[in-house]
C-alpha cells in the first residue's frame, strides 16, 4: 500500500496526568492498520509518572513537554507540528480498535472529516452501552442538529488539517466544550462522513468538568450564541436556537440533579419549561425537580434543629 494511497494521519494526544491509561492508548495507536501514521504526545505539564509510564514506547512517538496550559492548547501544539495533511485526536485514556484510521479514511466519502460512533468505559457503563444508544448519530450537514446536542466524540474524529487551521484550532480560553464550538465551526461549512459502528472506547468520569452543571451552562450559553451569531435572522434560526438553548437546560438540569444541586436542576428545569410550557416532559421535570428541592431543603431543615 503506498502512501499516495494512504496519506499520512498525524495523531494528536494530549495528556495530563495521564500514567494510569496512556500506554494502552499509545498501542491502540501502533496497532492501526492504518499504514501511514505518526503519533504526537503533548505531555501538558503532567505532575506525576506520565513520562515514565511510556518510557518504552519513545521511539514510536513525537513526544513534547510543555508547562501546564490545559488542552485545547496542547492539541492545538499538536496540529502545529504535524506533518500530515490529516489529523485524528485520542484522548490518553480513550481506546482506539486496531482498524479505526482505516475504516474511517475509506469512508470519507468525499468528506474533508469524519467521526465514528463509541462504546462508553466507566463505571457507570458496564454492558457496552454505545454513544448511538443515547441519541440519533448520523452523517452530512449536521450544523443544526450539532447546535441541538454535541454528537461528535473528539477521540472518534479524522479531519484535514486545512479545516481545523481555517476554523481556528480550539479555543484556549474554555474550561470545557472547547471542542463542540470547534465542530460547529467546521459543520457551517463541510458535511460530515459517519462511520455507523463503535470504534474506540470512550472513557467517562462522573466528576470530571462535563459534569459540573453550574459551570457548564455559562459555557453551552455562549457557545450557542457564538454559533448563531454570524446566521441570518429567521424564523428557522430562532426555532433552532431555542431547541438548542432547551437542551442545554435539560441536560445541565440532569447534571445537577446526579450532583445533589437540587435548586440549580430546578432553576435549570424552570427555564427550560419556559421555553416550552406546553411539552408534558417539561412540566414533569419541573415537578420533580420541585419535590427533589422541597424533599431535600426539608431534610435539611430537619437534621439541623
Amino acid at each position: 500500500m503506498s502512501n499516495s494511497t494512504y496519506p499520512l494521519i498525524s495523531v494528536v494526544m494530549p495528556a495530563y496526568n495521564a500514567e494510569r491509561y496512556i500506554s494502552e492508548s499509545i498501542e491502540s495507536v501502533l496497532q492501526q492498520s492504518y499504514p501511514n501514521i505518526e503519533l504526537i504526545v503533548i505531555n501538558d505539564g503532567s505532575n506525576d509518572n506520565t513520562a515514565s509510564a511510556i518510557g518504552h514506547l519513545m521511539h514510536a512517538i513525537l513526544y513534547i513537554e510543555t508547562e501546564n496550559k490545559g488542552v485545547s492548547a496542547a492539541r492545538n501544539l499538536g496540529i502545529q507540528k504535524a506533518q500530515g495533511d490529516w489529523i485524528a485526536f485520542l484522548d490518553a485514556d480513550d481506546i482506539w480498535f486496531a482498524n479505526k484510521l482505516k475504516k474511517q479514511f475509506e469512508q470519507l466519502g468525499g468528506c474533508n472529516w469524519s467521526f465514528t460512533d463509541s462504546y462508553y468505559l466507566g463505571e457507570h457503563y458496564k454492558n457496552n452501552i454505545k454513544r448511538s444508544d443515547l441519541s440519533p448519530l448520523f452523517g452530512g450537514n449536521i450544523f443544526e442538529n450539532l447546535l441541538i446536542e454535541n454528537i461528535i466524540t473528539t477521540s472518534s474524529v479524522l479531519v484535514k488539517k486545512s479545516i481545523i487551521q481555517i476554523a481556528g484550532g480550539f479555543d484556549e480560553t474554555l474550561e470545557a466544550l472547547e471542542d463542540w464550538k470547534l465542530w460547529l465551526g467546521i459543520a457551517k461549512e463541510h458535511p460530515i462522513s459517519y462511520v455507523n459502528e463503535p470504534l474506540l472506547k470512550y472513557r467517562v468520569y462522573p466528576g470530571s468538568t462535563s459534569r459540573k452543571a453550574r459551570k457548564m451552562l455559562p459555557l453551552h450559553e455562549m457557545i450557542i450564541n457564538h454559533a448563531t451569531s454570524s446566521l441570518s435572522s429567521s424564523k428557522n434560526t430562532s426555532i433552532v436556537k431555542k431547541r438548542a438553548t432547551y437542551n442545554s437546560l435539560n441536560v445541565c438540569s440532569y447534571i445537577a440533579e446526579d450532583s445533589q444541586d437540587h435548586q440549580f436542576s430546578l432553576y435549570c428545569a424552570y427555564r427550560a419549561f419556559l421555553l416550552s410550557p406546553l411539552r408534558i416532559s417539561s412540566l414533569k421535570r419541573l415537578v420533580r425537580c420541585l419535590l427533589n428541592t422541597i424533599k431535600f431543603g426539608f431534610s435539611t431543615r430537619t437534621s439541623k434543629q
